[in-house]
């Protein structure tokens, strides 16, 4: 039977094992290096805040916050981390997106024709229409939002304005809340739409044809068809 080969010893094992041992304290303190960089990118972007919450827990919430921290911020978002102590008693987390609020826009003529736009979503990469809508700026009032972002998507602009109302888009994840208004009396000329909304069309439907659309998801917006529904109520309540 043949033997099993061994390969030969190192000319200069000393040398070897002298390089070895340099690569190996070379790695350590390259390992260290980046986890101190990376300790400190970690403390400045995500590091767990122990300061008081932002905002205080309601009175009769079986939720306790314990501390905040932001995890992400864009321009036009941010994300909050809430340590919290959930109903159950036990410790956890919660994530909360703040977008801010924001309005939309129920744009009705005397034909009983309604406004609405039509964009490519990027989140859902599916063209739709909707009702006009946009984000308040910080310190704006929601009808001069509302009477800004239907200038700036279509062009109009309106002599009477209802709040339709306020409600909340998706408040399992986020605080944001959109304010629906029905504007009448309407008067046409140019959008003065943003870059990103360069491909961006607007066009008239029925009011009740739009209604029924979006009863079979044939827009991508929730808030559309609830803003199609209270119009459609308050104006039946003003024609009895």
């Amino acid at each position: 039977a043949s033997r099993p080969r061994t390969l030969p010893e190192p000319a200069f094992p000393g040398a070897m094992r002298l390089a070895s041992r340099l690569l190996r304290t070379a790695s350590r303190h390259r390992n260290q290096e980046l986890c101190a960089t990376e300790a400190i990118r970690l403390r400045k972007v995500s590091s767990l805040s122990q300061q008081p919450p932002q905002r205080p827990d309601a009175a009769d919430s079986p939720w306790r916050t314990l501390a905040a921290r932001e995890a992400y911020r864009n321009p036009w978002l941010s994300v909050t981390e809430y340590q919290v102590v959930r109903p159950d008693g036990a410790p956890g987390i919660y994530g909360v997106v703040d977008p801010g609020d924001n309005v939309t826009i129920v744009a009705l003529d005397d034909d009983q024709q309604v406004w609405v736009v039509e964009d490519f979503l990027y989140t859902i990469q599916r063209w739709s229409w909707f009702l006009p809508s946009g984000a308040i700026d910080p310190e704006e009032d929601p009808l001069r939002a509302a009477r800004r972002e239907l200038l700036e998507e279509t062009g109009l602009r309106a002599a009477r304005w209802e709040l339709l109302g306020a409600y909340y888009l998706s408040f399992g994840i986020s605080t944001q809340r959109s304010y629906l208004y029905l504007a009448r009396e309407l008067t046409a000329g140019a959008p003065q739409r943003d870059p990103a909304e360069a491909r961006m069309t607007t066009r008239r439907m029925p009011l009740t044809e739009a209604l029924a659309a979006s009863k079979l998801s044939e827009t991508a917006s929730a808030i559309t068809t609830l803003g199609l529904m209270l119009a459609r109520e308050a104006l039946q309540v003003s024609d009895e």
